[in-house]
Order: C-alpha cells, then sequence, then structure tokens
C-alpha cells in the first residue's frame, strides 16, 4: 500500500517534521508500505497536495504548531481540499502535530479541530499523533534524539501492520499533558531568568533579544481601556 505523507512546516525538509515523518515512513517501508513525502513549503508540492490527497490511498498531513496556531500552508492546504469534500473514495487520514512546548495538553484543541475536519471530508479519521518538546532535536547529539525516532518507527510499523494508531505507542510519545510536581516550579525558575539558550540565540539571530519582554496585546488592551474610560 502506497503512504501519501505530507510536511505542513514551512521550513519545508529542514523541519523538524521532516525528521519525525522519515521515522515514521522507515516504520511504514518495513511493514511492507511504499511512501512518498511532500512539503508545502515547495511551490510544487504546494500545488500538487490537494489532488494527492484526492488520489491517495492513505494520507498523513504533518505540522508544527507555532504558539497553538497551525501555519498558514496547513490552513491554506485545508481549505483547497473543499472540492473533494464528501467524496466515498476520499483516503483514511493520519495527523501528526508537532511543537516545541514540552506539554502535549497545548496540542489537544488542534487534535479536536483535525478529528473533526476528517468527518467533514468524508475521510475516515485513524487518530492523530501529537508530539511536544520537539524544537531544538537537529542541535541534539543523535543519542539524545535515538529513543525519539525509534518510538517513531514503531508507531509507523504498528500503523502499517494495523492500519491503526497503537494507543500505548499514542500516550507514550506523548507524555503527560501537563507538566507538574517539580518540573512546573523549576521551569518556571529558569524561564524567569531568562536562561534559555536556544530561544536566546535565535532571538540575537533576528535583532529581536531586547525586546523579549514586550507585550504588545496587553499595551493594546490597556489603551482601549483608557479611552473607553
Amino acid at each position: 500500500m502506497r503512504w501519501t505523507l505530507l510536511d505542513g512546516s514551512p521550513r519545508g525538509a529542514r523541519s523538524n517534521t521532516t525528521i519525525l515523518l522519515g521515522a515514521l515512513a522507515k516504520g511504514l517501508t518495513a511493514a511492507g508500505h511504499t511512501t512518498e513525502l511532500l512539503h508545502l513549503a515547495r511551490g510544487g508540492d504546494r500545488v500538487a497536495a490537494p489532488a494527492r490527497y484526492a488520489g491517495a490511498v492513505r494520507f498523513l498531513l504533518g505540522f508544527p504548531l507555532y504558539t497553538d496556531t497551525m501555519p498558514g500552508l496547513v490552513k491554506e492546504f485545508i481549505e483547497a481540499l473543499e472540492p473533494y469534500q464528501g467524496r466515498e473514495t476520499n483516503p483514511p487520514l493520519v495527523f501528526l502535530v508537532q511543537s516545541g512546548f514540552p506539554e502535549p495538553g497545548q496540542s489537544r484543541a488542534v487534535e479536536a479541530y483535525l478529528e473533526c475536519l476528517a468527518h467533514r471530508l468524508g475521510s475516515r479519521y485513524v487518530g492523530t499523533i501529537v508530539k511536544g518538546g520537539v524544537e531544538g532535536i537537529q542541535a541534539m547529539p543523535p543519542w539524545m534524539t535515538r529513543p525519539l525516532l525509534a518510538r517513531m518507527e514503531q508507531l509507523g510499523a504498528s500503523l502499517g501492520a494495523t492500519d491503526e494508531l497503537d494507543p500505548k505507542l499514542l500516550r507514550a510519545l506523548a507524555g503527560p499533558d501537563w507538566l507538574k510536581g517539580w518540573r512546573s516550579p523549576i521551569l518556571r525558575l529558569i524561564l524567569a531568568a531568562g536562561a534559555n539558550p536556544y530561544w536566546s540565540r535565535a532571538l540575537k539571530q533576528r535583532g529581536a533579544y531586547a525586546r523579549r519582554f514586550e507585550r504588545p496585546y496587553q499595551e493594546y488592551a490597556e489603551g482601549k481601556a483608557r479611552a473607553g474610560s
């Protein structure tokens, strides 16, 4: 069976989503399937993607979550599927939602949306793979990412064998929805001190480090409140 995998990350082939999809594809291949990987960040793939969904046997859409929001490329793709809504031949759908947030609970709302989307399209909803704490995996040594990629590969092999997502593997990948116990206060202290080298480096590269504590929406809300008083 052929699986069509679609990477919805704006980073394209250099994305963390591509890394995770690659591990899933390896598992699917081990289960006897063939795969193709498309990237919405590539112009040709973006144009072809809706028709590839319509002609797919099995379809998997993966994308990152940016501050609780899917990339515009993904939303554009979803809207382009409207002509295929309700067809009896629409393929079963699997989704992968990954984020830099360590807590997978951040992704549960979009998971519910994706289930609704599959039903509206008339596709069988196979399920959604949710994985937090993914940002930065490209900077990690292989020994740190090996367990994650092995588990993704295992999930792909299981999916290929059963045509379903293994609930136990999904829970193991996601981890607890919300950080509890000692981790939360320590994380708050680290963030309060600004001790996040990965994001600090990214902000400095983009000339935004000095503005990292700005709250434009709060200032806007306070301005509106003053104007109304």
